[in-house]
């Protein structure tokens, strides 16, 4: 996996009444627009700006409202379709017409609220663990059983010591920065978003509604969690192309980039041969 060794500098824009922090780059015809997921920013998918293979593509990779450098207003309702509206406005911004997406984990219910909003400007979407089933809530439900007055007076400290334990334990430098970009997020947004995230995983048909998407689309999972959850057969049965990235669990595109943004690169060029 070729290099260039540059990082791309955050930019700031107002999109209805919002700050919003993003990286984006204006290349070539063919547009990217990444998602992160819960309680994450941009910055998990920074390595695609420094990967050659990337340099021919505009890309877009924005903090959602709440995480990251994004505001975090009080008066937001942390609703994913809500966010998805708010991207969908960050997009035309920036001035991308037709885009392949790729949304990870909440960034996945996202995803599908965006496709439904602007079906016929999605080349492809490229879900990277996203929730699709009730199962798949992990950290979120977690979060969403506290009530929203515990988690702000005690539960986000509690959550962010326990995931620095972890790890410390495992000495692993993804769930460290992992911790860097929670503590970043707000306890308002982080608990309305788990909220959001659960009712649409248990409540919103998001299988169905995924799989129903007039688009190329597919579903990436890390090794390490193959086998794990029900919406994997459920994808195979709705006959959605699966992909794995070996040595790789939700935070595959950390643990082993180079897999990751080769399968990206791989799958965006067939879906738009």
């Amino acid at each position: 996996m070729k290099t260039n060794g540059e990082s791309p500098a955050a930019k700031r824009a107002e999109v209805e009444g919002h700050s919003v922090s993003y990286f984006s780059q204006r290349r070539g015809p063919e547009s990217i627009v990444f998602v992160h997921g819960y309680g994450a920013s941009k910055d998990t998918f920074l390595e695609a700006f420094g990967i050659q293979g990337f340099q021919s593509f505009s890309m877009l990779a924005t903090d959602l409202i709440g995480f990251g450098d994004s505001g975090k207003p009080s008066n937001f309702s942390y609703l994913l379709r809500e966010q998805a509206e708010i991207l969908k406005k960050a997009i035309d911004l920036v001035g991308f017409d037709r885009f392949h997406l790729v949304a990870h984990s909440m960034g996945g219910i996202i995803g599908i609220e965006l496709g439904e909003i602007i079906p016929n400007r999605l080349r492809s979407f490229i879900n990277v663990e996203g929730n699709i089933t009730a199962e798949d809530c992990t950290m979120s439900k977690r979060v969403a059983k506290m009530g929203e007055r515990y988690f702000a007076q005690e539960g986000f400290e509690e959550l962010k010591h326990s995931i620095s334990a972890e790890a410390e334990k495992a000495q692993s430098t993804p769930l460290k920065e992992y911790v860097a970009s929670l503590s970043k997020a707000t306890p308002e947004s982080l608990y309305r978003s788990s909220v959001s995230t659960v009712f649409e995983s248990c409540h919103g048909d998001l299988l169905t509604r995924f799989a129903r998407l007039p688009l190329n689309k597919c579903y990436i999972y890390g090794e390490k969690n193959r086998g794990l959850f029900p919406a994997e057969s459920m994808l195979r049965r709705e006959e959605i192309p699966l992909f794995y990235v070996s040595n790789g669990g939700h935070s595959m595109m950390k643990e082993n980039p180079k897999e990751f943004y080769n399968l990206i690169l791989m799958i965006i060029r067939q879906s738009s041969s």
